[in-house]
């Protein structure tokens, strides 16, 4: 018996949570999702204050291909930051850096607008941890105050809004 892989492409709103159980009153992703995915599970999860494309799928095989960051699978973020830039900081953190413990690999950035404090960046990462971005933008003195993920290795959120799904 061979199953057929299905991979779905979901725009995580904010506030929603990458969970299957709800644990209190906020949302979960699966309550957008059709009751016949259910099963689903996630590639790579983003946090309750983060938006946009989510992969989920029928195959384990497919969620463990795109996290492993032996495989190179690139994810692509929009995020405003708040605070002064500092340039030369930013460009010595993309080299890879250790903040309060924790390893971070490197990455490539391109500022897309800087407006008063708030500036847009457009990250690129091959490995996806816990509130990567976040610490990354702390450890030069920056809040992370929108992140969105745009495309996760070959999947791109393209056109869909929040709140919808892909097959």
């Amino acid at each position: 018996f061979k199953k057929n892989i299905q991979i779905l492409k979901l725009y995580k709103p904010v506030n929603y949570i990458c969970s299957k159980r709800k644990q209190d009153n906020r949302k979960i992703v699966y309550e957008i999702l059709n009751s016949k995915y259910k099963n689903f599970i996630f590639a790579g999860r983003l946090d309750v204050n983060s938006e946009g494309l989510i992969i989920l799928t029928n195959s384990s095989n497919v969620t463990r291909s795109l996290e492993d960051p032996r495989y190179k699978f690139k994810r692509t973020y929009n995020v405003r930051v708040f605070g002064h830039l500092n340039l030369a900081k930013l460009k010595e953190k993309s080299k890879g850096f250790v903040y309060k413990g924790t390893k971070y690999r490197a990455f490539n950035y391109k500022v897309i607008s800087d407006i008063k404090k708030n500036t847009w960046i457009k990250l690129e990462l091959y490995e996806g941890r816990k509130n990567e971005i976040r610490q990354i933008f702390k450890s030069i003195n920056l809040n992370v105050n929108k992140l969105k993920r745009v495309s996760f290795g070959p999947f791109n959120l393209n056109n869909l809004n929040p709140g919808q799904v892909e097959i």
